[in-house]
């Protein structure tokens, strides 16, 4: 990089947060989470539901072919196959459901920031997509392994990782880093985001009765309320502005200027304006009084040899 003494300095702007870096944890009531994501449903209806229901089928979608195979007489219930089809696909819809879900967490944190979310971030994906895999594997075998401690386990792997696909995303966090950040985080919280659930599985039931219209609602609802739920606990509820260069405070003085080099002019000028003229009293930087450096020196003479 070349430096230039003659360049107008820059102060820095503000600083991007650094990966995982956040706020304090902020205080969060059910009622006003829920109002939050409503408004925000409301006023962007379209992008969020559509961007929810995009998700889903890609993620759940290829779950279902083996259903449909023994619906049809393709594939005997129960059978080697059907496991092994059932198995294949989860995998498909893991990997899939994984783009996608790296766009959708955007989409809802921008929702929930109160920003106007763009549906082509549901499209965003490819930077973090292995990361986002590899993501949804390990929760994948951590839900299996609460399995084991039937119900309860589960219940708890679900509430401690709820959030680690948004430090993925939010925070640039590896897998790992991403779930143990959601497994603090969620500490003290686990209950209030239990109720959480269990009312968003309320609305969605109801939501069943409007012709399933409802669900897809809900499911929007739940998503950015999620979100939100995410900035107050990681203290990250403001996305972090570009750097811009600020104007200088008090340099470089104003009018005039020191004329870069070569003699052109421009630059940064000495306090109060214009360059630097000629001495007090005016005239410029003549010779002495008496003459100037070549004259004779006094009594008469020239800078002669000495007599």
């Amino acid at each position: 990089m070349n430096y230039n003494p003659y360049a107008a300095p820059q102060a820095p702007g503000p600083q991007q947060p650094a990966p995982g870096q956040g706020g304090m944890p902020q205080p969060w009531e059910l009622n006003e989470v829920l109002s939050q994501a409503w408004a925000a449903v409301k006023a962007n209806w379209a992008v969020l539901i559509a961007a929810f229901v995009i998700a889903t089928i890609a993620a759940a979608g290829p779950g279902q072919v083996p259903r449909l195979m023994t619906a049809t007489g393709a594939l005997e219930a129960n059978s080697i196959a059907f496991f092994g089809v059932s198995g294949g696909t989860t995998i498909v819809g893991i990997v899939v459901g994984a783009f996608f879900r790296v766009g959708l967490v955007r989409i809802n944190l921008a929702a929930a920031r109160g920003q106007k979310p763009n549906f082509a971030d549901l499209f965003s994906g490819g930077p973090l997509f292995l990361r986002m895999v590899g993501l949804q594997l390990l929760l994948m075998v951590a839900y299996l392994v609460g399995c084991a401690a039937f119900v309860v386990g589960m219940v708890f792997v679900a509430l401690a990782l709820c959030l680690a696909d948004y430090y993925a995303v939010d925070a640039n966090m590896g897998v790992i880093d991403a779930m143990k950040a959601s497994y603090e985080a969620t500490k003290g919280n686990r209950g209030n985001i239990f109720v959480f659930g269990l009312v968003v599985f309320g609305i969605s039931l109801v939501g069943m009765l409007a012709c399933c219209v409802g669900v897809l609602v809900a499911g929007a609802v739940a998503s950015v309320a999620m979100a939100i739920i995410y900035t107050r606990l990681s203290g990250r509820g403001g996305a972090a502005a570009p750097p811009q260069p600020m104007a200088p405070q008090g340099y470089p003085p104003a009018g005039g200027g020191y004329p870069p080099q070569g003699g052109a002019g421009g630059g940064y000028p000495p306090p109060g304006g214009g360059g630097y003229g000629p001495p007090p009293g005016g005239g410029g930087y003549g010779p002495p009084p008496g003459g100037g450096q070549g004259g004779p020196p006094p009594q008469g003479g020239g800078w002669g040899p000495p007599r």
